[in-house]
């Protein structure tokens, strides 16, 4: 069954001046956390190197499985070869799903299963043969729920039944039976190395920054940084992708951060890739409309 997460209600101030070996990095978007509540709107005055609004593939949800290993791992596959990950991707693009990996130090993984579904590491604990059976913890986010949807386990045996599940609760309101008391935000960075040097250097500049800032100003109780594995836009790295708001933005390109009132806005304008549940016209629509 699974678990609803409430939405973010936190007091964190701007994390500003997050010391990190990439230059171009003056500030970090950990206002994030009172976006839900005040609505800010987050600009900046230094032009963006490439048109960024509209690169986000039209989705209207998430579904993120969590992993013993980081994609920063040199010996993280650059191309997924998981079974698991390949059948449920086939399935969830018939409700506007994504289907991803990603790891962070306090996620909670499946203790029976420790690879990715490469070939040659399907070796599970209690399962020293190899033949442990291909199985993940996941987060998921949607447009129907303002909220992290918590899986248990995700397996090919139960995959059916998962995929009915998320179907119908990524495209309706149905109240989830069971609530976590978990008011943190999410970030995601990609650091996947072995698909992109990029991705592996900035994005563990980024995530490595945020961690450290979040850990030094106390926020570990309304902040989650993960790592992430290929999200594309390789040449933007670093992408963080905000949930569960929905945001992709490129922080490591941000100078001058300052804020206003309008509702709902896209979070950096210069440096905001889409959200989920837009596609590519309606996030051009959006980021047009700021002044």
């Amino acid at each position: 069954m699974l678990a609803r997460s409430r939405t973010p209600r936190a007091n964190a101030s701007l994390i500003r001046d997050a010391r990190t070996s990439l230059k171009c990095i003056y500030a970090l978007p950990v206002p994030l956390v009172r976006l839900h509540q005040r609505q800010r709107q987050f600009a900046s005055s230094t032009p963006a190197l490439d048109p960024l609004a509209g690169s986000v593939a039209h989705h209207n949800a998430y579904v993120f499985l969590h992993t013993h290993s980081p994609p920063s791992d040199p010996a993280y596959p650059a191309r997924s070869k998981s079974p698991l990950w390949r059948a449920l991707t086939l399935k969830a693009r018939a409700w506007g799903g994504i289907v991803n990996f990603s790891w962070a130090p306090e996620q909670p993984v499946h203790a029976a299963y420790t690879g990715i579904g490469e070939e040659g590491r399907t070796r599970g604990r209690g399962n020293p043969t190899g033949e442990g059976q291909e199985a993940y913890v996941a987060s998921v986010f949607s447009t129907a729920h303002g909220a992290r949807l918590h899986v248990p386990e995700v397996s090919l045996a139960n995959l059916d039944a998962i995929n009915a599940e998320l179907h119908a609760l990524s495209s309706s309101s149905t109240e989830l039976v069971r609530q976590v008391d978990d008011k943190r935000l999410f970030l995601y960075v990609c650091t996947h190395g072995s698909r992109d040097c990029r991705c592996g250097e900035a994005g563990g500049d980024v995530a490595r920054a945020l961690r450290a800032q979040i850990a030094k100003r106390g926020l570990a109780d309304e902040v989650f940084v993960g790592d992430v594995a290929h999200v594309g836009g390789h040449k933007y790295a670093a992408n963080v992708l905000v949930y569960p708001y929905g945001d992709w933005c490129v922080p490591t390109q941000l100078s001058r951060v300052r804020s206003s009132a309008n509702p709902l806005p896209p979070l950096c304008p210069p440096f905001w890739r889409g959200r989920m549940g837009l596609d590519k016209d309606e996030q051009l629509a959006l980021v047009s409309r700021i002044p």
